[in-house]
């Protein structure tokens, strides 16, 4: 079983509550961000507008409805103007009732004495000031001098628009009413008195921001969880393509890390993730003609120590061969003592002829680890080492690993080369191998009891077999630890992670 999906399932004591948890992936991030952007917008529209009414919304409003007013009032001069002058009180009084203009809609008002306040006024006066008729004819009698209880500035009003024959208005605040009088004209223009006009002053002009916030926030508690709804069917829906480009690329690199160096990104788009899947592709080319390079570099290197196995043991037994051979021959006639001595010699050297190739042979051998698993079959290969040999042997092993099968082989193939070196160059009687499945790599510990080396010093034949083992390990991003001095043995600690990319490997000496 592979120790590292394992990491997968097992929650370190810094992982988050599961609960939590699934609300970490991109949709949910989105869902909350949309409804988070959506309601700071919405509290900062409100923000502005409560703003703007503290700065500016008494004073246009009031702006605003003057100028209703006076536009109402000058209009309502002109209608009453022809019935004045001729004095058709029937006529004056359809003027005074008909419609003209806007006109608002006062504060809600529980004070018996401000109720007048809250209804449109208009009243006709002649040059006197005495009053000829109006829509309220109970608190404005006909034939009266013209009064407004509470709001004096009235009849100041009505003063100045029959003196200086202009318009005159003017804001009150205390009772909330708007009030203009305006000089009346005969048709020769000659003054022949003026128009009295007042409306309550509506609610939306005495507005505050304060007033306001009340409204507002419960429109944004009405609102919410309508935006939060929304915000997850958007968001989900926006993150969608994200999540599907995303997953298509994460497969793609799991892919690429378990060996298949063939798989690319379909993704063309402008965008950022297209921008990281090109450079993905990129990179993943180049991974594949790296590992095409040291391919041919590592069969390089097996070519050469195939012809250094030849030479070194099977040719120079054959050449031995060759030489007792012939000096058996030589010897046959004056010596067959010594001749048959030779041909003895032949007969060996043609043994350790054939054991060289046997052994030669098994190295070539493809492993085939089948069910066994690879700690079995570097186990199978120790005895069979020993046996053929006379060397004693020793193998432990801890914990168990699902290597793919590049990774197998490669550490099968170290292990071979670990152990000729030990049957060349060591003189060992005694060989052992540890074989150690940690978290998130294979460590193999390889001992012998021969006589050792220094490693410090000039290369030899047998610094010559660990150069091609560092070769295979660089391949994978794999370590070797080197421990001998002359007359100690030798100790190998091999270290192959259980993923790494070419060029990441160290040799330690």
């Amino acid at each position: 079983m592979n120790p590292m999906p394992l990491k997968m399932f097992i929650p370190s004591p810094d992982a988050p509550n599961p609960f939590f948890r699934r609300f970490s992936n991109l949709r949910w991030k989105l869902a909350f961000s949309y409804v988070g952007v959506t309601l700071l917008t919405i509290l900062a529209l409100e923000l502005i507008v409560l703003l703007l009414l503290g700065l500016f919304g008494e004073p246009a409003g009031d702006l605003w409805v003057t100028q209703t007013v006076l536009e109402n009032s000058n209009q309502l001069a002109e209608l009453v103007s022809e019935p004045l002058e001729d004095g058709s009180e029937e006529e004056l009084a359809k003027v005074l009732y008909q419609p003209v203009g806007l006109v608002f809609k006062a504060w809600i008002s529980q004070d018996p004495e401000a109720i007048h306040w809250l209804d449109e006024t208009r009243v006709v006066v002649d040059t006197q000031g005495i009053v000829v008729a109006s829509n309220l004819p109970e608190r404005y009698v006909a034939g009266t001098r013209f009064q407004e209880q509470g709001f004096p500035q009235a009849e100041n009003l009505i003063q100045e628009a029959l003196e200086n024959s202009r318009t005159a208005s003017h804001l009150s605040k205390e009772i909330n009413v708007f009030a203009a009088a305006v000089p009346v004209y005969t048709r020769e223009r000659i003054l022949i008195g003026a128009l009295y006009y007042h409306q309550p002053r509506p609610a939306v002009v005495g507005l505050s921001a304060g007033a306001l916030f009340g409204p507002l926030a419960i429109t944004t508690l009405v609102l919410l969880p309508c935006m939060i709804p929304l915000g997850l069917i958007f968001s989900f829906v926006t993150a969608s393509g994200f999540t599907r480009r995303l997953r298509r690329l994460s497969e793609v690199s799991l892919a690429l890390a378990d060996g298949d160096l063939s798989r690319r990104v379909a993704d063309d788009s402008g965008d950022e993730i297209g921008l990281l899947s090109r450079r993905f592709n990129r990179m993943a080319e180049e991974l594949q003609a790296d590992t095409v390079r040291l391919r041919d570099l590592a069969a390089v290197e097996e070519r050469q120590r195939l012809a250094r196995d030849l030479h070194d043991g099977i040719k120079q037994n054959l050449f031995g061969t060759s030489l007792a051979a012939a000096a058996a021959v030589n010897l046959l006639d004056t010596d067959p003592e010594a001749s048959r001595e030779k041909m003895l010699e032949a007969a060996e050297h043609n043994r350790r002829a054939q054991g060289e190739m046997k052994v030669l042979l098994e190295e070539l051998r493809p492993a085939g680890f089948g069910e066994c698993g690879l700690p079995a079959a570097l186990k199978e290969y120790l005895t069979a080492f020993g046996g053929q040999h006379g060397m004693e042997t020793a193998w432990t092993s801890s914990g168990s690993a699902d290597l793919p099968p590049d990774r197998q082989q490669a550490l099968f193939r170290i292990t071979q080369e670990a152990l000729t070196n030990v049957r060349r160059h060591a003189h060992a009687q005694r060989v052992s191998i540890d074989f150690s499945a940690e978290a998130d790599a294979i460590t193999l510990r390889i001992e012998d009891d021969g006589k050792g080396f220094d490693s410090n010093a000039a290369p030899s034949p047998a610094a010559m077999g660990l150069q091609g083992i560092r070769g295979r390990l660089a391949e994978f991003g794999g370590v070797l630890e080197i421990e001998s001095s002359p007359g100690s043995g030798t100790r190998l600690v091999i270290r192959l992670p259980f993923s790494g990319s070419s060029g990441r490997g160290k040799a330690h000496a």
